[in-house]
């Protein structure tokens, strides 16, 4: 294993003992040993990237904007390979073959499997003082991986940005870190 591929391994496990301490539960969904490896981003990387996009109702935000500071917060937080995150890429504003989705105020029992490919989002009207979202990580319209969050805060708050940071880390989880499928729970601060 080279010395690269430890220390990112290394800032995972301090990640997850970071969760672990404050009680913040980190979620995989149960088939990401299966669809995800650290490999599966090579095409994004030779490619334009990654879209981020928000979808369903945006309850006021502007949509482009939105998915312009979500996809900068996730290019800070994220490490491995050398991945371009951003809302429109190139000239195609319909690429999807790398995405991250954001559903916001999301219903309980929405399917995260469907956010990759369905257009019809059950959301709830949002909660006054706190923030949720749904997320996933799709390629070519299938779910790679994904990701639930709730914080009190509003779009604009440190606590949403540190639990977009904890979204994004995993959503891509560092090399060598071994998943949990049968772990459960959200983010939750």
């Amino acid at each position: 294993m080279s010395l690269k591929h430890i220390a990112m391994a290394a800032a995972g496990l301090a990640f997850l003992a970071g969760c672990a301490q404050t009680g913040t539960p980190v979620t995989w969904n149960a088939n990401v040993k299966d669809n995800y490896d650290a490999n599966s981003l090579d095409g994004a990387v030779t490619g334009p990237g990654i879209r981020v996009s928000v979808v369903g109702e945006t309850y006021g935000a502007d949509r482009m904007a939105l998915a312009d500071n979500l996809a900068d917060i996730i290019r800070e937080s994220h490490f491995g390979p050398r991945v371009t995150f951003a809302s429109q890429l190139g000239e195609d504003g319909n690429y999807r073959d790398f995405e991250v989705r954001f559903l916001f105020s999301p219903q309980p029992g929405a399917a995260p499997e469907t956010l990759c490919e369905d257009e019809s989002f059950k959301q709830n009207p949002p909660e006054v003082g706190s923030t949720e979202f749904l997320a996933a990580y799709c390629r070519n319209g299938k779910r790679i991986n994904s990701v639930r969050g709730r914080v009190s805060g509003d779009l604009q708050s440190a606590s949403f940005r540190s639990l977009v940071q904890q979204a994004s880390l995993t959503l891509f989880p560092p090399p060598g870190i071994l998943i949990d499928a049968d772990r459960g729970g959200e983010f939750d601060q």
